[in-house]
């Protein structure tokens, strides 16, 4: 901006009437401290008068400041029409604004390659290269984005380029580039999760596990182990994750979570157990007792009492907790609350009780069809079909279909309630 007031000085000293130049300092003034309107005004008033292009563009900057696009467009082909000049800077920066606003993408890229012919700015190349992508021509944009990320390595255009490579299908091009720049400069913890994104979605995970292991070797922090881990869980491979697990003081829960992953229930409850004796968390209290339920394949009465007895200690310290700290109840409290509940119906310790749990689940998450499912299984215990049946009618026939506790439950209670509900 100061860089236009010195034209402007300049242009004062060519011209040579008072009241003009009075004018014209005006505008300029007013389009230095931001105040667009007042500026559109006196260049607009000058151009009347003197019918000079200079006032025209000038205008036309006014305009753009203050969002009128149609009045800016208007000036900008208007100072063109009367200059004979289509190669001003100023003037096809105004105008690929427009064009781009207004979604007019072919009028939009002729204007800014004769801009970028004229100033190679990063900048420039980089908006021309989005247009060339929303054209539906990364043919064109790649080598614009090839020459960014030469300069400057930025992430940014790094993921424009692989996008560039990879609509014009030449995912190996693409996979080359993000590990080689992985390689070499690493990654930000966003980034990271990015690229593994990407690989994932390019198949090519086992190449991720490749590059993300040599980073790992190299340098074998915690954020390092971390993405490697990503990787790992993302291919199934537990065991390798949970090796990297062991060797770091991650976040409680990560090494419990991995055993969760493999069906490990007698690991996860030993850590759970384990996590509770540190944190005296009761989350972990009740993680203890749902994976020492989980770990047995048939589960005797007395486990089941024992374990709903450790639930009940955990919910009550949750909800004190929760109360002390002022905290919303959450999905994972809805979790135990319909663990507590489902024991205490299906094993008829007591069955009321167990139905008030389940609500208190539905009441966090009316949608979830265990949850439903526990609500109709309640009601079915306590021999009120009707409600049964109404309840589970709520869970969809393909969620019943594809989970085989749903359609135990759904055979059962159509079997026995079919017909006897009022």
């Amino acid at each position: 901006m100061r860089a236009l007031c010195s034209a402007l000085l300049l242009v004062y000293l060519v011209y040579a009437d008072s009241k003009e130049d009075a004018a014209l300092l005006n505008g300029a003034d007013s389009l230095y401290h931001g105040d667009f309107s007042a500026s559109f005004d006196e260049f607009i008033a000058l151009f009347e008068d003197t019918k000079e292009p200079y006032y025209a563009k000038l205008a036309a900057q006014a305009a753009m400041g203050k969002g009128d696009t149609k009045s800016a467009l208007l000036l900008a082909e208007l100072y063109i029409k009367l200059s004979g000049n289509d190669e001003d800077l100023i003037i096809n920066k105004i105008l690929a604004d427009v064009y781009a606003q207004n979604g007019q993408i072919e009028q939009a890229i002729k204007v800014l390659e004769r801009i970028y012919a004229q100033e190679p700015s990063n900048e420039v190349g980089e908006v021309l290269g989005n247009m060339y992508m929303l054209k539906g021509s990364p043919k064109q944009a790649q080598p614009i984005f090839a020459r960014l990320y030469e300069a400057t390595h930025h992430t940014e255009i790094l993921k424009k380029l692989l996008l560039a490579f990879i609509a014009q299908k030449q995912e190996q091009k693409a996979l080359g580039l993000l590990s080689q720049h992985l390689l070499s400069f690493g990654c930000e913890e966003r980034f990271c999760e990015e690229s593994i994104g990407i690989y994932a979605d390019l198949r090519a995970l086992e190449f991720a596990k490749d590059v993300f292991e040599k980073i790992y070797t190299k340098n074998p922090t915690i954020p390092n182990a971390m993405n490697l881990m990503r990787v790992l869980i993302a291919l199934k491979q537990f065991q390798e994750a949970q090796g990297i697990a062991q060797a770091f003081p991650f976040d409680q829960g990560l090494l419990l979570d991995l055993y969760v992953m493999q069906g490990d229930y007698h690991k996860a409850q030993k850590e759970a157990k384990h996590i509770y004796a540190q944190s005296k968390n009761p989350k972990f209290l009740a993680l203890e007792a749902i994976y020492e339920f989980s770990a047995q394949e048939q589960p005797t009465r007395k486990l089941a009492e024992s374990v709903a007895k450790k639930l009940n200690e955990a919910i009550t310290l949750r909800q004190a907790q929760a109360r002390e700290e002022d905290q919303q109840q959450t999905p994972q409290d809805a979790f135990f609350y319909n663990f507590y509940g489902y024991l205490l119906i299906d094993y008829e310790m007591d069955i009321k009780r167990g139905l008030e749990y389940v609500k208190k689940a539905l009441a966090i998450e009316p949608y979830a069809f265990a949850y439903i499912d526990s609500l109709a299984w309640g009601y079915y215990k306590l021999g009120d079909c009707e409600r049964a049946l109404k309840a589970f009618a709520q869970i969809p026939k393909d969620q019943i279909a594809n989970n085989p506790d749903l359609r135990a439950h759904s055979y059962q209670i159509q079997g026995v309630c079919k017909g006897q509900a009022k």
